[in-house]
């Protein structure tokens, strides 16, 4: 076994400074064995699809369109309930108001 040193990684030329007075260099290999960047197509969009059944957006609104009539109708429902029994309790006061009169109190 005998010992070989790594290759040193060539040594970038220094090709003066910019305006700031950082050091500038040049790429550290030769323009034929510089790796080159992948070069990709354009990546077109897909067509926009529409979904076939239904939204997320038009489930929430029926869903609160529901909640609100279902709310409507329980509130209304309550309101002739409790107009029914005012009526009833009138209709048997009145009759026994009736009743007195008749037989002459």
């Amino acid at each position: 076994m005998t010992y070989e040193p790594e290759p040193t990684p060539p040594v970038p030329e220094l090709l003066g400074t910019d305006t700031f007075g950082r050091p500038v260099y040049g790429h550290p290999l030769p323009p034929a064995q510089r790796p080159q960047a992948p070069v990709y197509a354009p990546q077109v969009p897909a067509p926009a699809r529409r979904a076939a059944g239904l939204s997320t957006g038009r489930v929430a609104a029926l869903a609160g369109a529901a909640v609100a009539a279902s709310l409507a109708l329980a509130v209304s429902l309550l309101a002739i309930a409790v107009s029914v029994v005012a009526l009833t309790v009138c209709v048997l006061v009145l009759r026994s108001v009736w009743r007195d009169v008749q037989r002459g109190r």
